[in-house]
């Protein structure tokens, strides 16, 4: 069988799955009995890792083969974005926020649960919003998607979830076109549009961290013409969504003074104009980020595998842990500026780091780092393609019963120890220069 034959009978399999995905999450509990949902997953991986082969070992297939990666990516979310999400209920707040903001109201302003929104709720919707009691923790950027979304068709999860499934679709064309000024054939999209991960969190749960994604694949395409305005405010757009993504200021400030000075520029006036809109309710404009960081157990250090491992979460230990990954992070940034160039992998590199540090309790925390891969070269990929296969396991911590830690050890520690042993490898190959030289 010829590679184009054989991608393309691929891809028809991988569109199959997300079919029998689509049934298997439709049920209330998932995963109750995991067994079903894992087998789908576990055989969603294996086409997509045949896939993979297919489009890094063999020659470049030609344009159809992008089109192909294209058509099956939408096809395969679209048929899980039909069904209401169940393994997360961020879509509600989605659709919540965007019916807040259409009455006119700040939606940083009140929880929902509040008296003065009394007149917004119904079932279909406020029955399943998340933190009744806080209010919104997403920033402008997102509440701008959140707002256009629900002019568009008001109260639809399901609209909604096929919006995100179209702002993907903008994303794969963004890395297909980045894969081809970089020289590398556009049908390595491949390896973010077909991943289960990505199936999962934006066709299933529907979730906004797509948006991040495509915002910053634009930030990097812009960056790499020469277009530093643009580039800024489009990033500044990605970390109105997610904040994390601004650790991609290390690589792009590092182009040079003239082109990091206007970036910066752009982003910081980008920054302010968005949260314009908003600074009447004052400090609270940050919305619910603080309590977040305190729920999720950042601020008490009971979210940190390393401690949690050691079963060491004092305050002591909790503020010596984050000297340390301060620290791991300042000396990859400093790696980072003084490399320069291959902007994409050392982003990728940056956020693979600080999430194997933070270690979050929630998979599409890896959708932003899974979408750099196919700029990335073979260590990065490595731990990269690790972290995104094993995510989904973060759902069996969470949803089976009696919450067993293994998928911790899986997720965290081996990610943790693939980044490791690729620095070290470095390490070695860069040692006999050093020596030469002295």
């Amino acid at each position: 069988m010829s590679a184009r034959a054989a991608l393309a009978a691929l891809g028809c399999a991988v569109v199959g799955v997300a079919f029998v995905l689509a049934r298997v999450l439709d049920r209330p509990d998932p995963f109750a009995q995991p067994a079903a949902i894992v087998a789908s997953i576990v055989v969603a991986l294996a086409l997509y890792g045949l896939a993979a082969t297919v489009v890094l070992r063999g020659r470049p297939l030609g344009r159809w083969a992008f089109a192909l990666v294209l058509l099956v990516a939408v096809t395969a979310r679209l048929a899980l974005a039909v069904h209401s999400p169940t393994l997360s209920d961020d879509a509600y707040r989605y659709v919540w926020d965007g019916r807040v903001q259409a009455a006119g109201v700040n939606p940083y302003r009140y929880p929902p649960e509040s008296p003065a929104l009394a007149g917004l709720r119904e079932e279909a919707i406020y029955d399943h919003v998340n933190r009744k009691f806080a209010p919104t923790i997403y920033p402008p950027a997102a509440q701008g998607f959140f707002r256009l979304a629900y002019a568009i068709h008001p109260d639809s999860i399901r609209w909604t979830k096929v919006a995100l499934v179209l702002v993907d679709a903008v994303a794969i064309c963004l890395l297909g076109l980045l894969l081809a000024r970089f020289g590398r054939p556009p049908e390595r999209a491949l390896l973010y549009a077909w991943h289960p991960l990505a199936l999962v969190e934006v066709g299933h749960s529907g979730h906004v961290d797509v948006l991040a994604v495509a915002l910053l694949l634009g930030s990097l395409l812009l960056t790499v013409r020469g277009r530093p305005l643009g580039a800024g405010v489009a990033l500044a757009g990605a970390a109105l969504v997610k904040f994390y993504v601004l650790v991609a200021l290390v690589p792009l400030l590092a182009r040079g003074r003239r082109f990091g000075a206007l970036l910066a520029g752009a982003l910081a006036g980008t920054v302010a104009l968005a949260y314009t809109p908003f600074l009447e309710v004052g400090t609270r404009v940050l919305g619910y980020l603080p309590g977040y960081l305190e729920e999720e157990g950042f601020e008490s250090g009971s979210r940190f595998y390393l401690l949690r491992v050691l079963g060491a979460e004092s305050p002591g230990a909790r503020v010596l842990y984050e000297l340390v990954a301060a620290a791991v992070l300042a000396m990859l940034a400093v790696a980072v500026w003084r490399r320069r160039g291959r902007e994409a992998e050392s982003i990728a590199l940056l956020l693979l780091a600080g999430l194997a540090l933070a270690t979050p309790a929630y998979p599409w925390y890896a959708l932003l780092p899974l979408a750099l891969l196919p700029l990335a070269g073979t260590r990065v990929l490595a731990a990269g393609s690790f972290l995104a296969a094993s995510a989904l396991l973060l759902y069996v911590e969470q949803k089976a019963p009696g919450h067993p830690t293994w998928p911790l050890h899986v997720v965290w520690g081996g990610t943790s120890l693939l980044l490791a042993g690729a620095a070290l490898s470095r390490l070695r190959v860069r040692a006999p220069h050093i020596a030469y030289e002295s």
